[in-house]
């Protein structure tokens, strides 16, 4: 395999010296690559900095954030017009991979040319012996990743290569013909689930998903909005209703919508246990927002957001 082979895509929302560890961890890598960083819209200086200490990646600079999934949409298509890249490698800003790691998913999808996403095992960034993920399976009727290891101690546990549901955004190998048959991230999903949603799609396509232990990478986990939990709160519920309006029969929407409500209920419990009562505003925002988009009309829209807010602006709650 030649350096043009891979791409490695990173996306960049005011976290340059994160980005910068990220960059800087994939250039240790045995395995050359080609690296493209899209700053999101950042106002921190992140493309000077870049410029500064990265002047010899490929950036791309957009004016203000258009969202996860059509950022990374962005880099997906300058790396897929050049002909010889045959794979895509999406791994998060606030990610550091060991330097085989690569390696270890280039050769399971050598070995295994059916599959179309592989995924490896990711650690904890401040507990670097302790799971994030390793591997998830799709529970039935709900859609939510299960089994995905988090929180285990890796004693060798997850030691083979095996079939999964789900490989999370935080590094996804993508194979080129991926993209070519089910297409780029759905670009609904500002932020959250377009990760799960593109497995979906590959699965019913009829690639495989693996998981690759061999291949290891440690996560410092939602560093770009931790310090936002408003944010987070807001677009996980968002995207939620609309991840199940997309994969979910009309007939057990609202029965796995039931069982969602209840999941979310107890983390917003949990949340104002800890003093975060501002997280209840977010929740309403994200179920009254989803809901107005799942309508998929703007005249819907306005109004929704009026009654939750006070305000008629339809971008207030998105991270910019």
């Amino acid at each position: 395999m030649s350096r043009s082979n891979v791409a490695v895509i990173v996306i960049n929302w005011k976290l340059k010296e994160e980005t910068l560890a990220c960059i800087r961890s994939v250039e240790q890598s045995i395995y050359p690559c080609r690296i493209i960083v899209v700053d999101n819209g950042s106002d921190d200086g992140s493309v000077e900095y870049f410029q500064e200490y990265l002047p010899h990646i490929e950036l791309i600079s957009l004016p203000t954030n258009i969202g996860f999934g059509r950022a990374c949409n962005q880099a997906i298509r300058l790396a897929l017009k050049s002909v010889d890249c045959q794979y895509v490698w999406l791994l998060n800003n606030d990610a550091v991979i060991a330097p085989d790691a690569l390696t270890a998913l280039l050769d399971a999808a050598e070995q295994y040319p059916e599959s179309g996403i592989l995924g490896p095992k990711i650690y904890y960034h401040d507990r670097p012996d302790t799971f994030w993920y390793a591997g998830a399976r799709r529970r039935r009727y709900v859609l939510a990743a299960a089994d995905t290891g988090r929180g285990q101690v890796d004693r060798g546990q997850f030691e083979s290569v095996r079939d999964v549901d789900y490989v999370f955004g935080t590094a996804m190998l993508i194979r080129r013909e991926v993209f070519e048959i089910v297409g780029s991230f759905d670009e609904q999903f500002f932020l959250y689930l377009e990760d799960l949603d593109h497995c979906l799609m590959a699965q019913q396509a009829g690639f495989r998903l693996l998981f690759v232990p061999k291949a290891r990478i440690w996560h410092s986990v939602s560093a770009s909005t931790r310090r936002n939990i408003g944010v987070r709160r807001y677009h996980m519920v968002k995207s939620t209703l609309l991840f199940l309006k997309k994969h979910t029969s009309e007939s057990s929407f609202a029965l796995v919508l039931l069982f969602w409500s209840l999941v979310y209920m107890r983390f917003l419990l949990i949340d104002l246990v800890h003093g975060q009562v501002s997280a209840l505003r977010y929740y309403c925002f994200g179920l009254q927002h989803g809901l107005c988009q799942i309508m998929k009309t703007q005249s819907d829209l306005v109004p929704c957001i009026r009654d939750v807010t006070g305000e008629n602006n339809v971008t207030a709650f998105t991270p910019d």
